[in-house]
């Protein structure tokens, strides 16, 4: 082997150390996010580059290796490491979206687990107290509001939610007595976000929504595309991607029996049924007669809570989707300005 070849074999060795160590700390330490919606209004702007700790709630090691910035890859075997601190109500937190563990959100915590809370006509009131109100949020208070209470977070909902029944954020060692279920979607979602293999007949439930990988497939493209072309052909090239999209992870979910457990009806009449129908890791429900949690969950909504999709829509976080939380606003790509801002 001439010289030449072992110059570039070296080289090549040095830059897969390089990008070994950047992944690294990618995955473990810090990374750069990008805010491209306005729920966190005005505490983080549209568009701001965050840089988040990503240790500070326990490092956790990769749980995913593949190409950056695509679904091509395979899941790994993972471990958190002691947290510095937990996850408190306040805080700002970066987490995986639990329909798209793809798509990091930032929300504020609202209430971790074992914690009361209910809203009452736009108060958060946790545990009998009244919520403070970010300094920087935004909400009109009483300008746009459904009166009617919010029964069950899983129901579908198209307004805004500022009045929800009292409820018990889901807490490790909490147990669900199958005999007395009356809300078959929380029930089954907990189950399903705690890892276990639960299915209906030859259906398997699955967190992963596709409607939600679509809605935000290619969103931060078509942002930055808005900027530099006509806003209309911007939109017409977006739904053309979007439905061609949608279709094809609609025929995926079809071909491998996938369903989500709130698009499925379930009522009273039904309890038998499901419990002689639906299984847990191979049992049904009536043989195992209660179901223990394993994760502690988390309740977040954003600051800007007129215009946020967040647990008042999708439900809990559970302990193992949290990432950490975001420093600073270093830039507003939107904006094309510096923000140096610190978030939390």
């Amino acid at each position: 082997m001439n010289f030449s070849w072992k110059k570039i074999l070296e080289e090549l060795r040095v830059l897969i150390i390089l990008v070994i160590i950047a992944f690294t700390i990618k995955s473990t330490l810090v990374e750069i996010y990008v805010v491209p919606t306005g729920s966190m209004e005005d505490t983080i702007l549209t568009g701001d580059m965050l840089i988040g700790n990503k240790f500070i709630y326990g490092m956790r090691t990769p749980i995913w290796i593949g190409i950056p910035y695509t679904r091509t890859g395979f899941h790994i075997p993972w471990f958190r490491l002691p947290a510095f601190k937990e996850v408190e109500s306040g805080d700002v937190t970066i987490f995986e979206f639990p329909r798209d563990p793809f798509q990091k959100y930032v929300k504020r915590c609202i209430g971790v687990a074992g914690d009361s809370i209910s809203i009452n006509i736009g108060d958060i009131i946790v545990n009998s107290d009244t919520m403070h109100f970010p300094d920087e949020g935004k909400y009109i208070k009483g300008f746009k509001y459904d009166k009617d209470k919010v029964e069950k977070l899983y129901s579908f909902f198209t307004g805004n939610r500022d009045n929800i029944n009292s409820f018990v954020v889901p807490y490790k060692g909490m147990e669900i007595d199958f005999n007395n279920v009356d809300d078959w979607q929380t029930a089954i979602t907990l189950m399903v976000q705690d890892g276990n293999d639960v299915k209906l007949g030859s259906k398997t439930f699955t967190m992963i929504d596709p409607y939600e990988i679509a809605r935000t497939h290619g969103f931060l493209k078509y942002k930055l595309l808005n900027l530099i072309s006509s806003s209309r052909k911007a939109a017409i090239r977006e739904q053309k991607d979007r439905s061609r999209f949608i279709n094809n992870l609609n025929n995926e979910y079809k071909e491998d029996n996938l369903v989500n457990p709130w698009y499925i009806n379930y009522g009273f009449e039904n309890s038998e049924y499901l419990k002689n129908n639906i299984t847990v890791n191979g049992e049904t429900l009536n043989e195992l007669g209660t179901y223990t949690l394993k994760y502690n969950y988390y309740f977040f909504m954003g600051d800007n809570r007129d215009s946020s999709y967040d647990s008042r829509f999708w439900g809990f976080v559970p302990d193992t989707q949290i990432l950490g939380t975001p420093l600073f606003a270093i830039v507003n790509l939107f904006k094309f300005k510096l923000r140096m801002k610190v978030v939390s």
